[in-house]
């Protein structure tokens, strides 16, 4: 299931590899770098999956003022 298809503006806990994709504008090697760096990095068997509040916490620390 792709992030767009969310209803009512919803977002999922957690997200799949290439849905992390599509909602953070990132490439996947980018991605899995800042979430195993923030621990928002799982893998359950061969599925990789993105805790989403994690994610974006950490993508605010890095806003410059």
């Amino acid at each position: 299931m792709s992030y767009k298809k969310f209803k009512r503006n919803v977002a999922p806990e957690y997200l799949r590899l290439k849905d992390a994709m599509v909602m953070f504008s990132m490439g996947a090697d980018k991605i899995e770098a800042l979430t195993k760096e923030c621990g928002a990095y799982f893998k359950v068997d061969r599925v990789v999956l993105i805790h989403t509040d994690t994610m974006r916490e950490y993508i605010e620390t890095f806003r410059e003022v």
